[in-house]
């Protein structure tokens, strides 16, 4: 730290005001949102240009950019001055679904198209994938569709005698893409000859039944039951909801 004690005190007939920290937050808030949003054409247009080239890679991750800000600027549109329409949003969600197809990535292909299932675009584009070949093995990823183009996730390991099976899941708020979601997470274990699963802690009881659909292939159905405030997951995060897999371990 410096030493200031041989500095002399100056005083300035003009008032010096400092910020309070809430609208230093605010301003940096509102910098942040318009910068993001001013990107989105960008994102397409980058996206689209990796995808001529088949850089599918690349153009996967414009995309996603695409259509995660696409959502969140349009739930914040007053405040981020940019208008994006319901269609704006089937559009992005498709080009990254459209990607995954490219890269060899079926099932999670589906999974971004059934993000916008009544639209006419995300019904043709399922319709061009291959069927569904349904594994013997439960092991891999499993996601259910959150805000702004994120997912809560499932992941199952098999082990030797045993799936061990992970979950995360968010929960964002009209503001989270930018200051971040709240966390929940949990672990438990299931004998290979099963297929329901049961998480208990406290007061917090979840239960996970691995199901096979047919238009949309293996799942998970999670319920929680009674009160989840036990579980121990940051505010408004919950783990019921049917995810489906989107890779195989």
């Amino acid at each position: 730290m410096q030493n200031f004690k041989n500095l002399s005190l100056i005083v300035l007939t003009t008032s010096v005001w400092v910020l309070p920290q809430i609208t230093i937050a605010e301003s940096n808030y509102e910098q942040e949102l318009k910068q993001g949003c001013g990107k989105l054409k960008q994102y397409a247009r980058l996206g689209k240009q990796h995808y001529d080239h088949k850089q599918y890679a690349q153009a996967l991750s414009q995309f996603q950019d695409q259509a995660a800000w696409s959502h969140f600027c349009q739930i914040n549109a007053d405040e981020s001055g940019v208008q994006v329409s319901d269609r704006d949003i089937d559009i992005a969600n498709n080009n990254v679904g459209l990607t995954y197809a490219k890269l060899g990535k079926p099932l999670w292909a589906r999974a971004w198209f059934l993000r916008n299932p009544d639209s006419k675009m995300s019904q043709f584009n399922l319709s061009q994938l291959p069927t569904i070949q349904l594994s013997t093995s439960l092991a891999g990823t499993y996601v259910a569709k959150n805000g702004f183009g994120q997912w809560d996730t499932i992941t199952v390991k098999k082990l030797k005698n045993a799936y061990q099976i992970e979950f995360e899941g968010y929960y964002f708020g009209l503001r989270g893409l930018i200051y971040g979601p709240n966390l929940g997470s949990f672990d438990t274990q299931m004998p290979l000859q099963q297929k329901k699963a049961v998480y208990r802690y406290e007061d917090c009881q979840i239960q996970l039944n691995f199901t096979n659909d047919a238009k949309h292939g293996q799942q998970i159905v999670v319920e929680e039951q009674q009160n989840t405030s036990g579980c121990g997951f940051g505010h408004n995060v919950s783990a019921s909801g049917t995810y489906m897999k989107v890779e195989t371990n």
